[in-house]
């Protein structure tokens, strides 16, 4: 983890505070007035010669501003930076419990009250919660390990729940719990039976459990059929199909889903009307791969019909398999093809 770099600007009795570093592939960047709690934010690029790049490139644009970098810590710093003042042998629920306490005395009594032990499974909690409404009813489990000091996590939602499954499940996460601490992303990892539908496992580093890794001691953990992460996939992919924008992500607490498979888009599409009737534009352009929709394709797969021979839309799969579409070779059967290709069927 790199170090805060922070920098000033005084507008007459008030200095201001920016503050950014690096952290792989994530800058994280704070700003406020000096002296006073900052707020932050952070931000994930391709990869790390991205964000190197966008670190460097803020910085510039806050010195062409008048900021003035400074030595020192001059604010109580982001809400998101992590405390790093706990030891390294402190036990997980102790932090959680210091981190409760500190937004709310008393608050930790609170989070913990309904918190049981997973019959057969040592080390393991649930939480149940009945929401009627919002995400409904889910069940929140926690599973200590490394004596205490860590964590893996998961939620299932009760349309989904099978207490058989989540035993089994339970049996082949918890003596992989090194996974998540290994100082890799993420894992794709084969179950040895199905659990339920599923036939794969996601372990998740902390650095992909924004706001509840606790200073990266938990780590995350759910079933996936194969064609939703792919084998190939970096840190930004793996965090997109997870943590993007709720209709563009895995259910991950859903557990009788349907597969939600990796439709990865590039394309470039040239109007031979002047404009695309739909969009009132006469290009549409995706130069890199960036995770995509089954709603997106069928979107576009209709303008490759006013579009240039040159056109195209390819679509990658979890395999890393792409399939390039034209306008030659748009058929009936093009959507559902393209369906089997993503599902790994054809």
């Amino acid at each position: 983890m790199s170090e805060w770099r922070t920098f000033e600007k005084r507008t007459g009795d008030v200095v201001r505070c920016w503050r950014i570093r690096r952290e792989g592939i994530r800058c994280h960047m704070g700003w406020g007035v000096a002296g006073g709690v900052m707020r932050g934010m952070s931000m994930t690029l391709d990869d790390e010669v991205h964000a190197e790049r966008h670190f460097n490139r803020k910085i510039r644009e806050k010195r062409r501003q008048g900021y003035v970098e400074v030595t020192g810590d001059t604010s109580t710093g982001p809400s998101e930076d992590p405390d790093p003042g706990y030891a390294r042998d402190a036990k997980l629920l102790d932090v959680m419990r210091e981190e409760a306490e500190k937004r709310r005395p008393g608050s930790w009594e609170e989070a913990w009250a309904g918190h049981e032990p997973v019959p057969g499974h040592e080390g393991a909690y649930v939480k149940h919660f009945p929401f009627p409404g919002g995400p409904g009813p889910f069940r929140k489990y926690l599973v200590l390990v490394d004596d205490g000091c860590k964590g893996l996590q998961f939620n299932v939602k009760d349309p989904g729940y099978d207490a058989d499954a989540v035993s089994a499940f339970l049996d082949f996460v918890t003596p992989r719990w090194h996974l998540l601490f290994d100082g890799t992303s993420h894992h794709k990892v084969r179950l040895d039976v199905p659990v339920g539908p599923f036939s794969h496992v996601l372990f998740c580093a902390p650095s992909l459990c924004r706001g509840s890794d606790y200073g990266g001691r938990v780590g995350r953990v759910f079933p996936i059929h194969d064609c939703e992460i792919g084998d190939a996939d970096n840190e930004t992919f793996v965090e997109a199909r997870t943590q993007g924008r709720s209709s563009e992500t895995i259910a991950t607490s859903t557990w009788d889903r349907e597969p939600f498979p990796v439709t990865d888009l590039r394309y470039d599409l040239q109007s031979t009307v002047g404009t695309f009737e739909s969009l009132r534009r006469s290009a549409l352009r995706q130069k890199k791969f960036k995770t995509g929709l089954r709603e997106t394709v069928e979107r576009i797969l209709p303008l490759l019909i006013e579009s240039t021979p040159e056109s195209f839309v390819e679509v990658r799969s979890f395999r890393g398999d792409v399939m390039a579409v034209t306008r030659r070779d748009l058929t009936p059967d093009t959507l559902p093809a393209i369906d089997r290709f993503v599902r790994g069927l054809s």
